[in-house]
């Protein structure tokens, strides 16, 4: 992504104060060289998990297949095997990936070629710079210290450089790929040595930024360098609220299915230009106490459900009180920016399955802390219908990859609906078997 988004709502008082102490850390004259981490540091992709991008290559691989299965199917189990035969004691690199993709679909040898070749542009295409990685990235600069990055994927140097400069961070010392040397993707804290050579100073004089504690922050350190924790979005996303735990407990099963890519989009740009400065969750808010983050995850995503209708009366005053609040209108125009800004009209062809979600959330379980941005828009009878206090959500662990069912659940998903009192016992009864075990 050549051009960045640039949205309305500043930084909280919270995030500018962790902002300017990273900085800070940044220009400490004891250092002499910066290393950071690619991705999630310095670059993110506009997906809440990774094979969503394999969607954008389902119309190009019907071309060359005529199987059932489809091609995120087909490449998710390529990666799989990938991982199993080589991570342990070597590298996974794009090109293992496709020689297995390659045995599992029997395409052609050109075929394959076309197919990396396409994702590559894909990843290039979507990536686009984390804000605060930027701005430590150019204090770095600014420092004149060496500055080193770490990138530890399986896309090959052509594609990390192409994606490096149009985000922005072209002014590099150095790349680090762990993989170029030979460091078995098991070894996970293997670049640190490849980041102390490349440097050319003693450890001592290094800080390494990241988001991973244990491989990022904690291993440097006791390579006696210095380290600066930026964490991932998503996780902090997550972890600011109870809504995104609502949405899994609804759709455990099937959240990963291609009617809830929108859904899922969603979900990652809240996360990627909310929280790309840190910020943590508050009490009785699940949005970090901030109308226009209410605005974005609550309204926006109701702009990919068709001739949209409220459920209830109490939907259609939340929304019209809603509208009436700048900054929660604010944050709802960010959205549909940002949304066309990264994925032009592509997403809308998956429909919206899932996204009103949110709005039942704010309607049925928000906090008070949340209830109070809007409750003063609301008529009287509105707001006394509204103002009682909240009742719990149920809220399932938030997974990072797909949840499978096993033969026992797909066999209560035929003979007794989810919901029904028969299938609330039969789910007791699983449940007490598997704590016996």
């Amino acid at each position: 992504m050549n051009d960045d988004f640039v949205p309305a709502r500043p930084d909280s008082e919270m995030q500018k104060e962790l902002t300017e102490k990273m900085i800070r850390e940044v220009s400490r004259n004891d250092h002499a060289a910066v290393s950071f981490r690619m991705w999630d540091t310095l670059v993110l992709l506009p997906f809440s998990q990774p094979e969503d991008l394999f969607l954008f290559m389902e119309d190009d691989f019907a071309m060359y297949y005529t199987g059932e299965k489809t091609f995120t199917e087909l490449r998710t189990e390529a990666q799989r095997a990938a991982e199993k035969k080589f991570s342990l004691k070597g590298n996974v690199s794009l090109e293992k990936i496709y020689d297995i993709f390659m045995k599992l679909s029997g395409v052609s040898p050109a075929c394959r070629e076309k197919l990396i070749m396409r994702e590559c542009d894909l990843v290039h295409h979507f990536a686009f710079p984390r804000k605060t990685g930027k701005i430590l990235f150019d204090k770095a600069k600014y420092c004149r210290n060496k500055v080193i990055v770490v990138s530890d994927s399986y896309y090959p140097r052509d594609v990390v450089v192409k994606i490096l400069c149009d985000c922005g961070y072209g002014e590099y010392s150095s790349i680090v790929i762990p993989s170029e040397s030979s460091i078995p993707d098991s070894a996970a804290t293997g670049f640190i040595d490849l980041v102390i050579k490349k440097s050319g100073v003693g450890a001592e004089n290094i800080l390494h930024i990241g988001s991973d504690l244990i491989n990022d922050v904690e291993a440097p350190i006791q390579r006696g360098m210095k380290a600066l924790l930026l964490q991932s979005v998503l996780p902090l996303m997550i972890k600011s609220g109870r809504l995104r735990g609502f949405v899994e407990e609804k759709h455990l099963y099937d959240i990963d299915e291609k009617q809830f890519m929108a859904l899922r989009c969603a979900f990652a740009l809240y996360a990627a230009y909310g929280f790309d400065a840190p910020q943590n969750k508050l009490p009785k808010s699940d949005f970090c106490g901030d109308e226009y983050m209410i605005g974005f995850i609550i309204l926006g995503p109701l702009c990919f459900i068709k001739d949209f209708k409220p459920q209830s009366d109490m939907q259609s005053e939340l929304i019209a009180a809603m509208e009436k609040n700048k900054k929660i209108t604010d944050g709802r125009l960010d959205f549909e920016k940002m949304l066309y800004h990264h994925f032009g009209d592509f997403i809308g062809k998956y429909g919206g399955e899932g996204c009103q979600l949110a709005l039942e959330f704010l309607e049925k379980h928000s906090y008070i802390g949340d209830r109070e941005k809007i409750i003063p828009f609301l008529s009287d009878k509105g707001s006394k219908k509204w103002g009682r206090p909240e009742s719990e959500p149920k809220l399932a662990p938030v997974h990072t990859k797909p949840v499978r069912k096993n033969a026992l659940q797909k066999l209560a998903d035929r003979l007794f609906p989810e919901g029904t009192k028969v299938r609330n016992l039969t789910d007791d009864i699983l449940a007490g078997k598997k704590r016996k075990k």
